[in-house]
């Protein structure tokens, strides 16, 4: 039985078994897939100067605001949908492919505005060959919207580990081979076709000669919702790096650029795996507030129980980890790593709390927010350009808390979860933390070189967050306690 054949027959296993079967599976898979990557980039950060990763990181940003047309509101409006049929599905297959060639197009034919804008010529053959990931692209939408409908990860974790391996050979050959910046350009190409490919073979799902707006058109009033509010908020996240590109040199853009990247790499795996879990399972119960409320209530405690002391033991260790891994010569970034790891921190609340109004089909009320956030982020981001790079960077974590406020008080209208109920739910790992990092700046206080010390102060922080969460009795403990020793009875 295919896919499609199963969700339109149903599914009947249990909420929680699924959601616990799926983010163990989607963990694996974004873990595997984001430290082969990692290594990857460590390669070519040791190969490359920081102003050819300036380089990259511009084109990245115009190819991410294009992106989202694709992999956004469309791809969510198969999932959200209680009840799809055949003509549902290949229509928003075809609109995707269409998508992605109109946009492909359109990075094409701006390639060389681009590349005058910021005064840097090699831009232009770099989004053209880039952009190329917009089409590929667009092909798997479909595939991975069924299988996130059927919660089976699983397949997930297995296509995309084969395509990253594959990508990882090309990319770190290319890398030793002297091609600089074409081998990052190279192993995205890579991964996204070998994706694309492998998830259309396990999704056992080939379009049908079927295409009908009138069909679509309840899919694309959900969707296009969705699609413009994720496209503003992924111009206005990347607007920081698009004016620093232009304003200042490309080595404090390598700098703000591989800050954030750091502490988003880890915020954001955890974050792709509960939310692509959380979602359809969300949406699966979408009419019942009090279980959506449940499931938010949970993944906002999971979440930050785990990121809270991955944040702050960044921050504690951030000049040491900077020092192994990329060499001296990227110190600069140390700063912004802190900036960006207190951002990920007040992220979790308006992260859910946008899940649950999605879920739920308040499509409408997300773009509404977006049109009341961005004109803040934009004005924030135009005052501190006077100010530096780093006053620019301190805008991430100002607008979130912003978001934090606005998009409680809908999850509180909707589901009757509000600021200070989600608040008290995040004070106990926030507590934790703290006293994590009171150990950890006593064992840094040694004199010992750089690689032990880093090993020491990440081992005594593992350590005490986990005394303390014994201590405590912390219930996400007990549950992540209880996962180990199951699987290892087994």
């Amino acid at each position: 039985m295919g896919v499609v054949e199963r969700i339109i027959m149903g599914n009947n296993q249990k909420t929680d078994k699924s959601l616990a079967s799926g983010v163990i599976w989607k963990f694996a898979e974004r873990v595997f897939a984001q430290g082969v990557s990692f290594i990857v980039s460590l390669i070519l950060a040791r190969l490359l100067l920081p102003e050819d990763f300036g380089v990259v990181a511009l084109v990245i940003v115009f190819i991410e605001i294009a992106n989202v047309f694709i992999v956004s509101g469309l791809n969510s409006s198969l999932i959200q949908k209680k009840e799809i049929n055949e003509e549902e599905i290949s229509t928003i297959f075809y609109c995707c492919l269409i998508l992605g060639a109109i946009l492909y197009g359109v990075m094409f034919i701006a390639a060389p505005i681009i590349a005058w804008f910021y005064e840097q010529p090699v831009l232009t053959t770099v989004i053209r060959v880039f952009a190329l990931r917009l089409p590929i692209a667009s092909i798997q939408q479909v595939p991975s919207a069924l299988l996130s409908r059927e919660l089976a990860f699983k397949k997930f974790f297995f296509s995309t580990s084969i395509g990253t391996v594959i990508s990882a050979v090309v990319g770190i050959g290319m890398a030793l081979g002297g091609y600089g910046v074409w081998a990052l350009v190279a192993q995205s190409l890579v991964a996204a076709l070998s994706d694309a490919v492998i998830l259309s073979i396990v999704a056992k799902w080939r379009p049908k000669k079927m295409f009908s707006l009138k069909v679509a058109a309840p899919l694309l009033s959900y969707g296009s919702k969705i699609m413009a509010a994720d496209v503003i908020g992924t111009v206005f996240n990347n607007l920081s790096s698009m004016i620093i590109g232009r304003k200042y040199t490309s080595s404090d853009l390598a700098y703000y650029t591989k800050g954030k990247n750091l502490p988003y790499m880890f915020r954001n795996n955890i974050y792709t795996t509960l939310i692509s879990v959380m979602f359809p399972v969300m949406s699966k119960v979408g009419d019942d507030f009090e279980e959506v409320k449940a499931v938010a209530r949970r993944s906002i405690r999971m979440l930050a129980y785990v990121i809270f002391p991955m944040m702050v033991g960044m921050i504690c260790v951030s000049e040491e980890l900077v020092i192994v891994l990329y060499t001296e010569k990227w110190i600069a970034m140390v700063p912004f790593i802190t900036i960006v790891c207190i951002e990920c921190m007040i992220s979790i609340i308006p992260t859910i709390a946008l899940q649950t109004l999605k879920a739920t089909g308040y499509s409408g009320i997300i773009l509404k927010l977006e049109f009341i956030k961005k004109p803040l982020l934009l004005a924030s981001i135009l005052i501190s350009l006077n100010f530096g790079v780093k006053a620019v960077a301190w805008t991430l974590p100002i607008n979130t808390v912003i978001e934090l406020v606005l998009n409680s008080i809908f999850s509180a209208k909707v589901i009757k979860y509000g600021l200070i109920e989600q608040i008290k739910d995040v004070l106990c790992p926030l507590f934790l933390s703290l006293g994590m990092s009171v150990a950890i700046y006593f064992t840094s206080l040694l004199n010992i070189h750089v690689i032990l010390g880093l090993v020491l102060n990440i081992t005594v922080g593992i350590v005490a967050y986990i005394a303390l969460s014994a201590i405590f009795k912390v219930e996400e403990f007990k549950v992540l306690l209880g996962f180990v020793k199951s699987k290892l009875r087994k």
